[in-house]
């Protein structure tokens, strides 16, 4: 690059012995001064320290990273690896006299990948209760003869595989209860052939009744999974006074003793949401109210305007929710009451389907209750902020 400036300045002096009148020496002046700085900027690249790049470049990984020689010398380090080892600096990977099981597990990872000149990879748990662990893996970069540490955080992925099986595991159990129910009364129906009238519409009806709940596990469980991989609702304005009495309409079509108080603040409340979704999340919540209260059920709704928020309550006076429960209610075929919801047909669905709708909206539920003294659903759905004039 030197070389190559002093060429063009030495050329440019020559030709600088020809310039006759301004319009040229204007010229060459421009001409000398954008190479000028071409050089200088091209300089300034070239002088960037070789140790802020890879600083940068390091800070830039999304998991902790060291990057040492040959000998084991850290010659950088990621606030993530200095975050996950609990150091504030670190000079050796091989030279350390007190250090942690997870730096330990550092070092051998490194020597296996220094000694064998491959990827090395050591999991390293962090907690067996909540199965969580860190994959450390030690990868040699053989142009530059440095190796390359990264601490990879696999506690989501242990956790997703946890879900999954729970989720087979949860979905198989429900399944099995009314398949062999059906299946038991069945062949009595088949080696019984001379059965009562009454014993036989006894049989039909439990056998319709379970139908019906295989039939609504499936529908929710592929409604949860439309939910997983839907996109964004295509939202509308929606009026929430009118949706929710729609609602309290066709609860009180199947439950005539429901009593339903509606309070709002205004005769119409509008956010943006998809209605059939949003009506199916407040069905869910609304039949819960009845399932699990003494009858006659008492519900409450309340919708509340509020200049940059609605907040939308739904709530009975039913049995409750213990407080250690009160954080699983949402978890997929979570159910407080295993007996009573068994007996109303229910696998614990619902409240992940509701869920997973208010998400979809950008909106925020959460739950408070009591036991014997009643629950309520807290919804919030946030305005969009006008632009400023």
């Amino acid at each position: 690059m030197l070389i190559l400036f002093a060429t063009l300045l030495f050329m440019m002096i020559g030709s600088f012995q020809a310039v006759q009148n301004w319009y040229e020496w204007t010229l060459f002046l421009s001409i000398f001064g954008v190479i000028s700085l071409t050089f200088l900027k091209a300089i300034k690249k070239d002088q960037l320290p070789k140790e802020t790049q890879r600083t940068a470049l390091l800070e830039a990984i999304h998991e902790g990273a060291i990057l040492i020689d040959g000998s084991g010398d850290v010659l950088e380090i990621n606030h993530l690896a200095k975050k996950s080892l609990g150091l504030e600096t670190l000079h050796s990977l091989f030279d350390i006299k007190e250090h942690s099981p997870l730096l330990r597990a550092c070092m051998k990872a490194a020597k296996n990948a220094v000694e064998k000149g491959q990827v090395s990879t050591i999991n390293f748990p962090l907690n067996q209760e909540r199965k969580t662990s860190i994959d450390v893996v030690a990868k040699p970069l053989k142009r530059t003869g440095t190796f390359l540490i990264l601490l990879c955080d696999r506690s989501f992925h242990h956790q997703m595989e946890q879900v999954g099986k729970d989720f087979v595991a949860n979905a198989s159990h429900e399944l099995r209860t009314p398949i062999t129910i059906i299946k038991g009364f069945a062949e009595t129906m088949r080696d019984l052939p001379e059965m009562s009238e009454a014993m036989f519409d006894d049989f039909v009806e439990k056998i319709v009744r379970n139908c019906s709940r295989m039939e609504s596990l499936v529908k929710n469980l592929l409604t949860l999974n439309d939910l997983d991989y839907l996109p964004k609702a295509k939202l509308q304005e929606c009026d929430l006074v009118g949706l929710l009495d729609n609602c309290v309409h066709t609860l009180l079509s199947v439950h005539h003793d429901v009593e339903v108080e509606t309070l709002h603040n205004s005769d119409i409340i509008t956010v943006e949401g998809d209605p059939d979704l949003l009506e199916l999340a407040f069905m869910n919540i609304l039949e819960n109210g009845v399932k699990y209260s003494r009858s006659p059920a008492k519900l409450g709704i309340k919708i509340e305007e509020l200049p940059n928020e609605v907040n939308l309550t739904i709530s009975d006076q039913g049995i409750g929710i213990p407080s250690s429960d009160i954080d699983h209610v949402f978890d997929r075929f979570y159910t407080v009451n295993k007996s009573h919801s068994r007996k109303l047909g229910g696998a614990g669905l619902g409240l992940s389907i509701v869920k997973g709708i208010i998400k979809k909206h950008d909106a925020v539920i959460s739950v408070s209750s009591q036991e014997n003294k009643g629950t309520s659903f807290l919804i919030n759905f946030q305005k969009e902020a006008l632009p400023t004039p």
